[in-house]
């Protein structure tokens, strides 16, 4: 009976584990092709995983990953795969009442200038929160 109990458990945790560990790809993009992130897809980044569109992508970004570092980093983020743990641009602690939405999700700054700097950056915000650099200082991947 006991082992019959703790096989029960363990599946029940197994299957938890399993709904926990999900990604939600609503909008997420493919950091090849712009396109849809589809699951079953993926490759290792970071200690988590980057979705693709089709099967060519994945080879594209194993070949070159330091070229989509960016729209990577994004997806991890975007999927919630990645917590903002401080500021992308000084690395200091981030303020929650300052922040500029990225993709329908909030990034915090530490201070009014961030964030100006961030509400100015137009078409160059992704590279300038995502980038290896600004990524690795502000963002934490897994727990």
């Amino acid at each position: 009976m006991t082992k019959r109990v703790l096989l029960a458990v363990a599946a029940a945790l197994a299957a938890v584990t399993m709904l926990v560990a999900e990604v939600d790809l609503s909008g997420a993009k493919c950091p090849i092709a712009g396109e849809q992130a589809m699951k079953g897809l993926s490759v290792d980044y970071k200690g988590g995983k980057v979705y693709f569109c089709c099967a060519g992508c994945p080879d594209a970004f194993q070949q070159n990953p330091a070229s989509y570092a960016v729209q990577a980093n994004k997806q991890l983020f975007v999927t919630g795969q990645a917590k903002q743990i401080a500021c992308p641009f000084s690395g200091s602690k981030a303020d929650s009442s300052k922040t500029v939405m990225v993709d329908g999700k909030p990034v915090a700054f530490c201070c009014d200038n961030c964030k100006g700097k961030a509400e100015k950056a137009g078409e160059k915000l992704d590279a300038m929160i995502f980038s290896d650099e600004a990524f690795d200082k502000a963002f934490q991947v897994g727990d």
